[in-house]
């Protein structure tokens, strides 16, 4: 597996996660390119080696986020997990299987994530919270054409085996 690749693509991501996109909010919300990554690559890549590259990227998202460390990782080696399930079943090359795929596990991210900083922090405003859910998922299914376009030429299943 070449993680020379990965942790340079993870570095990148990191990085414009966390200067980049800041400006570039809509509602105060920003997108997800660690979780966007990660369904690229439970989509596009075997479910042994996803989870390796899920677990990663939730670690690395983690360490670059104020939220309750380790619940990235768990998070996005179970959305790995879900893509697995229907990987087989869907096209997983068309573009709005890849919006809708995108869109519903960004989703269910959110919510769970919410779930479990509400459940922790009583200060927290719940509804507020819940509104900004769909519109995250907006926001990555809206960015899916070119950040997959990105990594299908940075990271091509077809230079490496899958």
């Amino acid at each position: 597996m070449p993680w020379i690749t990965v942790i340079s693509i993870l570095l990148c991501i990191s990085l414009i996660q966390t200067t980049l996109l800041f400006s570039i909010c809509i509602f105060d919300v920003h997108p997800d390119l660690f979780l966007i990554f990660t369904i690229y690559f439970s989509l596009n890549f075997n479910p042994t080696r996803s989870f390796h590259v899920n677990w990663a990227t939730g670690l690395a998202k983690d360490l670059f986020s104020s939220n309750l460390f380790g619940l990235n990782t768990i998070m996005f080696v179970i959305a790995g997990y879900l893509i697995s399930i229907i990987r087989e079943e869907i096209y997983r090359k068309h573009l709005f299987t890849q919006i809708l795929v995108t869109f519903f596990i960004s989703m269910i991210y959110n919510f769970i994530s919410i779930l479990m900083l509400f459940s922790t922090l009583q200060s927290v405003n719940f509804l507020t919270m819940i509104w900004k859910c769909p519109t995250i998922a907006v926001y990555n299914a809206l960015i899916v054409p070119p950040v997959f376009w990105l990594l299908d030429r940075l990271y091509s299943p077809s230079r490496f085996s899958t």
